[in-house]
């Protein structure tokens, strides 16, 4: 360090605060460009303090960062991560940080954030740069700052670094050489840190196939989401002269009621919209919802808004049976369950390791745990769940269903997938809503599904779940686990259609209660009031 007179109490405070508290070093040692123009102290937006937050957690919870972060255009969180990677090398020795950018431009711009830092910072706490050469800047205290542009698969590799800044990630080429090269530079050990940030650019890539594993719990990184409308600048005012003209569209009023916009946001919207002359890269640009950032420019079979609205819908559906849906892993997936109540999905489970006979253990618990009138499970992968859950006297409740076998509906669906799957986005648009769990993985699961083909004898049929894994990156086994709960009509519970039975493990004093129950034939009311008609409402749209 550069050489500095004494320092009073109070400076010793404030040099010990500035060394130790990133907020506080950023609020007092670090000026950027405003947007308007000039220099301003950098005090931190909602996205920024977000972000810290976030990643301050993973690194208490974990040892270190592994953070995926989906973001609209223009919210500082490059300018948080540099002055992150600042502090850190400046304040510890021996550290080694690269930053790697999609654009030679956007490389030039990353560092002139770190230079501008640096020029800035107070003398007495401004540590000496050995090398500034405009790709690499060296400390006295041995930690350095390297930039580099993915334009190589070769940059970066054979250097050791703890801090590793992917910035604009989805717009990467030879994204298997960086895996491999410059990715491979950090190890998995404490205090190191990799932040890999981007606005999306479609389904497919290196950043999108990062986040689709970090929604599914794989690997290490977890995603941070930092939606457009926290940036306070993001609003247009309305003039005088347009205030009269100014009239929401019912979406804009969903919007509004969904995520809390004012009109000045709303405005801002639509302009640009217009500008992008596209609502499909907008929604890219500035995302809403992971979904939105991830949306690829066909249509999905589950309308977006019909899935928010349940994501923070609190209704309750109590009276009506329970019925869990099972999706047995297949080579490389998940095993994922549903149980859902009428309108209201209560619980989605996920197992990253399974297999049959556990399986069924958990089935029989969760079943004499919720008592459940019905339990479908796909028998793809689930033939030996099923036998041995019939063996253990569930075969009354427990019921295999091949996606493939006919449809109720055959003059509508083409096997019983497709007519689950409508079945279900029918239930979605339930009057008086319905209610799923608030959770970013649904939604992008639910949404990853294309709209229906039509087969050559006009039947819905979906993508096949193949397509679909090769596609979006993952599989859609939340869908499949929560179309399950439609396999077939339920009974209601308290009708008069149920007797009670024993089991035999029951006579033997089993802790399997006896609640095993076998459906008379009394005609009953059905559990799903859209499965009351003859058709359902897709159904009904296509006899229009």
């Amino acid at each position: 360090m550069s050489q500095n007179p004494p320092l009073s109490d109070q400076q010793r405070r404030i040099h010990a605060k500035l060394q130790s508290n990133l907020k506080y070093f950023c609020a007092r040692a670090v000026f950027i460009k405003a947007k308007a123009g000039g220099m301003i102290p950098f005090i931190w937006n909602k996205a920024q303090q977000y972000l810290h937050d976030r990643i301050e957690d993973q690194l208490r919870r974990t040892g270190m960062v592994r953070m995926a972060i989906i973001k609209g255009r223009q919210q500082g969180i490059s300018t948080y991560l540099q002055n992150r990677i600042y502090h850190k090398t400046t304040r510890n020795k021996g550290l080694n940080a690269f930053t790697l950018s999609h654009h030679a431009t956007t490389t030039e711009t990353l560092y002139q954030i770190m230079e501008k830092t640096h020029e800035n910072c107070p003398g007495e706490i401004k540590p000496q740069a050995t090398t500034n050469n405009r790709r690499q800047m060296r400390f006295e205290n041995g930690s350095q700052y390297t930039v580099g542009t993915a334009g190589s698969g070769a940059i970066g590799r054979g250097e050791t670094n703890q801090l590793f800044h992917g910035s604009e990630v989805a717009f990467y080429e030879n994204t298997d050489d960086i895996q491999t090269g410059v990715m491979q530079t950090v190890a998995d050990v404490p205090g190191t840190e990799v932040y890999l940030e981007s606005t999306a650019n479609g389904i497919g890539n290196y950043f999108h196939k990062v986040c689709m594993d970090a929604l599914e719990g794989k690997g290490s990184f977890e995603i941070v989401f930092i939606p457009w409308y926290w940036q306070d600048e993001y609003r247009l005012r309305i003039q005088d002269h347009e205030r009269e003209d100014f009239q929401l569209t019912d979406e804009e009023v969903t919007l509004m009621e969904l995520y809390g916009l004012d009109e000045e946001q709303i405005n801002w919207r639509r302009n640009k919209i217009s500008f992008f002359k596209s609502e499909w890269k907008f929604k890219q640009e500035y995302p809403f919802t992971v979904r939105e950032a991830f949306q690829s420019s066909g249509i999905s079979l589950i309308d977006p808004e019909s899935v928010t609205k349940a994501r923070k819908s609190t209704l309750k559906d109590s009276s009506k049976p329970i019925v869990i849906g099972a999706d047995p892993a297949r080579k490389g997936d998940r095993t994922v369950l549903t149980i859902r109540q009428g309108r209201h999905i209560l619980k989605i489970i996920k197992y990253t390791e399974m297999d049959e006979m556990r399986l069924a253990g958990i089935l029989a618990k969760l079943i004499d745990q919720y008592n459940a009138a019905k339990c479908f499970v796909d028998v793809a992968m689930g033939y030996g769940t099923i036998d041995r859950l019939h063996e253990m006297g569930y075969a009354d409740i427990v019921t295999g269903v091949h996606f493939g076998e006919k449809p109720i509906n055959d003059e509508v669906y083409y096997n019983k997938r497709a007519e689950m799957a409508g079945d279900f986005r029918d239930w979605l648009n339930t009057p008086g809503g319905t209610n799923i769990p608030d959770d970013e993985e649904v939604e992008v699961d639910y949404l990853a599904i294309p709209d229906f083909k039509t087969t050559s004898n006009n039947l819905l049929q979906l993508e096949s779940k193949d397509n679909i894994k090769k596609k979006f990156g993952k599989s859609p086994d939340i869908f499949d686990a929560t179309i399950l709960t439609f396999a077939y009509p339920v009974r209601s519970e308290g009708s008069g259609h149920r007797k009670q039975k024993y089991t035999e493990n029951t006579k033997r004093g089993s802790v399997l209660k006896a609640r095993r129950t076998q459906v008379t034939n009394t005609p009953p009311p059905l559990d799903d009031d859209y499965r009351t008609d003859k058709w359902s409402s897709t159904t009904k749209r296509l006899r229009r």
